[in-house]
């Protein structure tokens, strides 16, 4: 067996043959590793793929751009990618992952904070360096976070993209207000803040067609309905699909049965209209979508008095334009001292309102 000798800094490290030295970043995809007894390396693993999975929304033009502009651009190119879970970031950066690989650019994957993992990172050559949920593994110190400042302002000197070798850094973040004030708002720095929304109806119905091809096209069109009223993410859609596929399966004994309930309360708008043309209002919050038997009870108010409506979720009509109705012969309605009122509204309707939103653009 041969040896193999390494000098650096003064010190000599003795390898056996299996050792094998590089003039350049062997391309591949890398975790950063840390020691307390050698300090950093790259561990190799398993590559950062999207595989046979349909991609929707158009995003892999989004792909192209990010290297489109990479290559245009004489200094490094930061990528923020923020929203809520499971509505397809990790999968977008596995697609950024893909095609820098096919262009020749190693993958570097951080997942752990240490001491001098800035100068680490500095002294790649050129790369993509991404970061999954930043903010978990470098905390600002906000939202009773623990272990001493604000761990994200030691990478602001590398995102400022000065360095000698040129990169890519690619960040995902879940929520933007954990996130440095000297990081977001900041093109200098991160030249694209691409922000997520939750899929629309079209989407939602063309994967459902995909993933659930035996599902009974009416409930398709129930899902595509509900998901202009409640934000469905990828995960939720899964899981309807797999059920959807089981013969005989209602779109309305999904939603109660399943793992879903996160998506609601939301905040409505409830308007009540009479025949003199006047409109009694008020804004609550309440799911509309968990125990659809149980009645639902709110006040409604005018200058000097209140009636309470009363309805089950059950009973409410969803229109393909988003709107939402009670019915006037499902509607139960109480004065402030227990009584029928002495008209009845013409109308009554609900309006989602105060729903975040994560626009997919920059």
């Amino acid at each position: 067996m041969t040896s193999t000798y390494i000098e650096t800094g003064g010190h000599v490290r003795v390898y056996d043959d299996a050792v094998r030295t590089h003039q350049m970043f062997p391309l591949g995809t890398y975790r950063v590793h840390f020691s307390s007894k050698e300090g950093f390396s790259l561990v190799r693993i398993d590559d950062l793929t999207v595989g046979t999975e349909r991609i929707y929304g158009g995003r892999d033009r989004k792909v192209q751009k990010i290297f489109r502009s990479y290559a245009l651009s004489d200094r490094s190119l930061g990528v923020m990618l923020s929203g809520d879970k499971g509505i397809g970031k990790s999968l977008f950066l596995r697609m950024v992952a893909e095609e820098a690989l096919d262009q020749g650019l190693p993958v570097v994957v951080v997942s752990e904070d240490h001491d001098g993992i800035v100068e680490f990172l500095d002294s790649l050559d050129e790369c993509l360096i991404v970061f999954d949920e930043f903010e978990k593994t470098f905390p600002t110190g906000r939202s009773g976070h623990s272990g001493g400042g604000n761990r994200q302002n030691q990478f602001l000197t590398l995102f400022d993209g000065l360095s000698s070798a040129k990169r890519i850094y690619c960040l995902t973040v879940n929520d933007i207000a954990d996130i440095s004030t000297y990081i977001v708002n900041r093109p200098g720095r991160f030249h694209y803040h691409m922000r997520f929304e939750y899929p629309g109806p079209d989407e939602v119905r063309q994967y459902l067609i995909d993933q659930a091809p035996d599902a009974n096209p009416d409930e398709i069109e129930n899902v595509a309905l509900f998901s202009r009223r409640a934000r469905l993410n990828y995960d939720h859609l899964r899981a309807i699909a797999f059920e959807l596929q089981q013969p005989d399966t209602l779109f309305s004994e999904i939603v109660e049965d399943l793992n879903i309930k996160s998506v609601e309360p939301s905040t409505y708008r409830i308007e009540a209209r009479f025949p003199d043309g006047k409109v009694w209002s008020d804004e609550v919050e309440m799911n509309l979508f968990e125990r659809g038997d149980v009645g639902r009870t709110y006040e409604l108010r005018n200058s000097t008095r209140s009636i309470f409506a009363s309805f089950m979720p059950k009973d409410l009509i969803f229109e393909p334009d988003g709107g939402i109705f009670v019915p006037i012969n499902r509607l139960d309605l109480l004065d402030d001292e227990d009584e029928e009122p002495e008209v009845y509204p013409t109308s009554v309707s609900l309006t989602l309102i105060g729903q975040a939103s994560y626009g997919f653009g920059f």
